[in-house]
């Protein structure tokens, strides 16, 4: 099973599990990385180089050919079709629906389910909130699996 990682996944673990104190952590998901386990978009890549930090480092330093999947036609006939969804629920305000369209959300969602990855992120579901399209719900619309980080790392075997 392959995983495709949420952008909280990477800047919540930076917040919260700083390398310089969970090394191992680190070294852990660097391993994922490498051995093709775990993927990103590249939306994400651009997220997190935003924020120009230690993170962005890390990301340069650990990411290898292929880790930031790219929008391809699948992806995009996926992208259109959680977009689809989005407007077609009639509960989510415009401004939720541009966000979800801006940032990697649907892109994350999309590559996903193009791909038949399991998605990784720290959101819940939300299944009537209408300020925030959250990924969760777009998953479950469109059929993808999606978990928490704790979830996917029992799945790949991870003990820190």
């Amino acid at each position: 099973m392959n995983y495709l990682f949420d952008t909280n996944i990477f800047i919540r673990s930076k917040n919260e599990m700083p390398e310089d104190t969970w090394p191992t952590f680190w070294m852990r998901i660097a391993e994922l990385i490498r051995d093709g386990k775990i993927f990103t978009s590249e939306k994400v890549k651009e997220e997190i180089e935003r924020g120009n930090d230690e993170l962005t480092c890390w990301m340069k330093e650990n990411a290898t050919s292929g880790f930031y999947c790219t929008i391809d036609g699948n992806v995009l006939g996926k992208y259109s079709e959680v977009q689809n969804w989005a407007k077609s629920t009639n509960r989510f305000r415009q401004t939720a629906l541009d966000d979800f369209a801006r940032v990697a959300d649907a892109y994350l969602v999309a590559t996903a389910a193009a791909k038949g990855w399991t998605l990784v992120t720290y959101e819940t579901s939300e299944p009537n909130c209408s300020k925030r399209v959250k990924i969760p719900d777009a998953c479950i619309a469109l059929g993808v699996e999606v978990c928490d980080l704790n979830s996917a790392f029992k799945d790949l075997g991870v003990r820190i």
